[in-house]
């Protein structure tokens, strides 16, 4: 009943409310990454639910020549560059909490990617970012999206959202 219905419901009602409330925070990185950048969102194509591919929306950080500029570095190790993807999730191409979702298309390392992490909506955080965000290697990323699949449940998701708030938190003290 959480992963059909409960779930779905509160990612509406909470994207809903955080986009309310963070609309000037995302004002502000708005214009820091069309000033720094030229342009505010990058789009790109994602897997999601099913493998259904999904537009993902970013505030852009780096350069066409793929320079990042200071502010855009600092905006992105404190994950303010994914805040668009509240519109994901209002959406419904994304959860708060999944499994990231991976680049349409893209060549993949040859580690085996379990069908089941399909079964859910990605989501902004998953269970790999709470254990280490950049930290986790792909074969680790692999192995956490399919317990959290296996084990979902709303302590789950608290769990991951509080984790990895710690994470960057500690990421961003240390200079990660």
């Amino acid at each position: 009943m959480y992963k059909k219905y409960v779930k779905r419901i509160l990612d509406i009602i909470f994207s809903i409310i955080l986009i309310v409330i963070l609309s000037p925070i995302m004002i502000i990185v708005g214009l820091i990454s069309l000033i720094t950048t030229g342009n505010i969102i990058f789009e790109q194509n994602r897997d999601g639910l099913n493998k259904k591919s999904f537009t993902m929306y970013k505030f852009k950080s780096m350069k066409d020549n793929h320079e990042i500029p200071k502010i855009m570095h600092i905006i992105r190790s404190l994950g303010l560059d994914e805040i668009s993807q509240l519109f994901n999730i209002l959406k419904g191409d994304m959860s708060f909490v999944g499994p990231r979702p991976f680049i349409t298309n893209e060549p993949l390392p040859d580690d085996y990617i379990d069908p089941i992490i399909y079964t859910v909506r990605p989501g902004v955080v998953g269970l790999a970012t709470a254990k280490g965000r950049r930290r986790v290697s792909h074969t680790q990323r692999l192995e956490y999206d399919k317990e959290y699949v296996l084990n979902l449940k709303f302590s789950l998701d608290i769990y991951i959202i509080f984790e990895t708030l710690i994470v960057i938190l500690k990421q961003n003290t240390r200079g990660d």
